[in-house]
């Protein structure tokens, strides 16, 4: 087995999500790994906890949380029970506490009026920061496919939420922006 190296985290998005590809990963000295409540149809944590439950432990783990089943297909929602509540069932789904939790691609259900946005997305992060403060993860933060209508909400966040979590997720945010192509 290689030396661990935290800047290398094996992503389980459309992946199987086999026990020889975690060995493997593991072998190479991968020992973070991500992955979302709505991958492989709702059923990642799932699937991640039989075939490999014994291994999780080894890894540090990020999931995302904000898409939710519904009859045809999927859900976005930034409703904080719900939110809060998916946190918990992903620690009852991985058997496990994980490390990071992800607002998972938040602009999806930031389409209405700004003031309304504002108050969604800090109440989403109220409620991650929230689960955080209570130990069902140690850390949240926000992936987004595109974060372009982001950061003229983050202001709205300051005092709701730990400062420093605002400011890293804005110096993430301006640097994926500056290096997105226009």
């Amino acid at each position: 087995m290689r030396d661990a190296d935290p800047r290398v985290v094996l992503g389980l998005h459309r992946s199987r999500h086999e026990r020889r590809l975690l060995t493997g990963a593991l072998d190479l000295g991968v020992t973070t790994i991500d992955t979302s409540t709505n991958y492989l149809g709702f059923r990642s944590h799932q699937v991640l906890a039989r075939t490999a439950g014994d291994l999780l432990p080894k890894f540090r783990l990020s999931t995302k949380v904000g898409y939710f089943p519904a009859p045809d297909g999927a859900d976005h929602s930034l409703a904080p029970r719900r939110l809060y509540g998916a946190v918990e069932q992903a620690i009852r789904e991985l058997g496990r506490e994980p490390d990071l939790v992800f607002l998972h691609n938040p602009e999806h259900s930031l389409h209405e009026g700004a003031a309304h946005s504002r108050d969604a997305l800090a109440q989403a992060c109220a409620a991650l920061e929230e689960a955080t403060s209570s130990g069902l993860c140690g850390a949240w933060g926000v992936a987004s496919w595109n974060p372009s209508p982001l950061p003229s909400l983050i202001d709205a966040l300051a005092g709701q939420v730990d400062e420093r979590a605002i400011e890293e997720y804005r110096n993430l945010l301006r640097a994926r922006l500056r290096d997105q192509p226009t």
